[in-house]
């Protein structure tokens, strides 16, 4: 049987990899954090995704095997990413 999917979920769904693989490409230095700020605040506020899951994957992120950046470098540039997520919370 086929599982229906509404529109809406399918966006958040959507959202959430498009916040994640942003995230990742910043740790992996590939993207400017402006940029991944702007995605993550656009996912927030108009995709339904929140700023605990985006802290989620931040720190999932963090300790992904799969990841090739060394660990100390990902904790410098996900730190400020869990501090803007911190402000975001506020503006809840």
């Amino acid at each position: 049987m086929v599982r229906s999917v509404s529109s809406d979920e399918f966006t958040r769904d959507w959202a959430l990899r498009w916040v994640r693989g942003s995230v990742e490409s910043y740790i992996a230095g590939r993207t400017r954090i402006e940029v991944v700020k702007g995605r993550i605040r656009r996912a927030v506020r108009s995709y339904g995704v929140s700023p605990e899951e985006v802290g989620a994957i931040i720190s999932l992120l963090q300790i992904d095997p799969l990841l090739n950046v060394p660990k100390e470098l990902r904790k410098e540039r996900a730190r400020p990413l869990l501090e803007f997520i911190k402000e975001l919370e506020k503006e809840q």
